[in-house]
């Protein structure tokens, strides 16, 4: 796998890596907690994340009934939103903003 981005994540204190595969569309990424930040579902996972073609309409499909939803945001060039499996394991809905055509 190629490394595609790294860096440090300011709000957690903790770091991200992107990995890919040549050949592939996936992404694969890495994330790594200080010690003591305690952050995840009961299996002790962090998240998966998808990314989706409309992050509003896939959060409004699953966030029903789904306690601790976060309602969409805006987050770099991405419009995230989370939801949690049964095992409250946080799933990351990912869509790319766009850049407007004029």
């Amino acid at each position: 796998m190629r490394l595609l981005f790294k860096t440090e994540i300011k709000e957690t204190g903790g770091k991200v890596a992107w990995l890919k595969s040549k050949g592939s569309r996936q992404i694969l990424e890495l994330n790594w907690y200080p010690r003591g930040y305690r952050y995840g579902g009961r299996t002790g996972l962090d998240h998966l994340a998808y990314e989706v073609d409309d992050a509003v309409k896939e959060y409004e499909k699953f966030s029903k009934g789904n306690r601790g939803a976060i309602e969409p945001f805006k987050e770099g060039k991405w419009l995230l939103a989370y939801v949690r499996d049964p095992d409250g394991n946080w799933i990351e809905l990912g869509e790319r903003i766009k850049k407007r055509s004029k």
